[in-house]
């Protein structure tokens, strides 16, 4: 297991086969996904009886390095391995000390080093690099969010329609740790029901579906002006979800119907273009109809509108609130259903 590149599902992988590394290195700016490499680790090698002798957490601000070796060392009693769960590893005083351990490490502990910015120029990274399981945990891009909310339900013995996902994300923000708060919160509302929709994320974040971003969706969709802007009014309002992300959900939105438009006219017909076009679930018919609402010319016109959007958005260019409304209005005026 002494390499580099390993990814969570590499992790995961080799743990649900009892494969132990000797030294981990999780680093990275994700702070959630290093905690959640780390208890992988925890819960894989050690019972939670096991873990009163046989886990110890430090941190290398306040940890000595020759301890950190000593209990990384250590025989585990009435257990198989021991876990030593060091963070901060960049802030331990003797680096060589531990790099001397890496290179010829206990094999019945996992010992787990974490940190944000490790510098792989120096010891013990450069060790740790050459002898240990290093993940990197990198914050996700916003449109990988959907399908990791999707995975990790499914981890959890559940569904949830992606549109459910992304609604999730639109209101609850890029925030993995939020995300899980949220998510428990559902699998507390739905009780024992498998699949998660859309109407449970509304009911769950309290966000009035009335006046929800997929609402507004809708609203353009159907090239109702009126209605857009006062659902865009309550959300900017509400300051939920960032405009960033409802350029982000309107932006795949028109996605949609681009792809439905294309299968179209490739002659596909029937259910069969809704699945070529990606569109699952309840929403097919609403996707039907906001596709007849928009010729292809105007939806690439949108998506020319919604980058200058979201470009001004991140640049300070402009009041975020006008700049949205100023779209809505554009992008519903024009006339003709196809």
């Amino acid at each position: 297991m002494a390499k580099e590149g390993y990814t969570f599902d590499d992790l995961t992988a080799a743990l649900a086969r009892k494969q132990f590394a000797p030294v981990y290195l999780f680093h990275g700016e994700e702070d959630f996904l290093i905690e959640e490499a780390t208890d992988a680790v925890i819960d894989a090698a050690l019972s939670q009886e096991e873990r009163g002798f046989n886990l110890d957490r430090m941190y290398g601000s306040e940890a000595d390095t020759r301890d950190v070796v000593s209990h990384a060392s250590s025989f585990p009693m009435m257990a198989e391995r021991r876990v030593v769960v060091v963070r901060e590893v960049e802030k331990l005083d003797q680096p060589e000390i531990l790099s001397n351990y890496i290179e010829n490490p206990s094999p019945s502990t996992c010992l787990v080093l974490t940190t944000s910015k490790p510098d792989f120029r120096r010891k013990p990274f450069v060790t740790a690099k050459k002898h240990g399981f290093v993940l990197e945990c990198k914050p996700l891009w916003e449109n990988q969010i959907p399908s990791w909310i999707v995975k990790r339900v499914k981890n959890a013995g559940r569904e949830i329609e992606l549109d459910a996902a992304s609604m999730l994300l639109a209101y609850v923000g890029p925030s993995l740790r939020e995300i899980v708060n949220e998510l428990e919160k559902v699998f507390l509302f739905v009780g024992d029901k498998r699949l998660i929709t859309s109407d449970d994320i509304t009911s769950v974040v309290g966000v009035s579906r009335e006046y929800s971003v997929f609402e507004l969706q809708w609203a353009i969709g159907m090239k109702e002006t009126a209605r857009a802007a006062e659902i865009l009014d309550h959300i900017m309002e509400q300051g939920e979800p960032h405009p960033v992300l409802i350029v982000a959900v309107l932006t795949k939105f028109f996605q949609t119907l681009w792809k439905l438009h294309d299968v179209r006219r490739r002659g596909v017909q029937g259910t069969q273009q809704f699945v070529q076009a990606g569109i699952f679930g309840s929403f097919a018919e609403k996707y039907a109809q906001a596709a007849n609402h928009y010729t292809m010319q105007e939806i690439e016109d949108a998506f020319i509108a919604l980058a200058d959007v979201d470009e001004k958005l991140k640049s300070s260019g402009g009041d975020p609130h006008m700049l949205m409304q100023t779209f809505v209005v554009k992008g519903t005026a024009s006339p003709a259903l196809v």
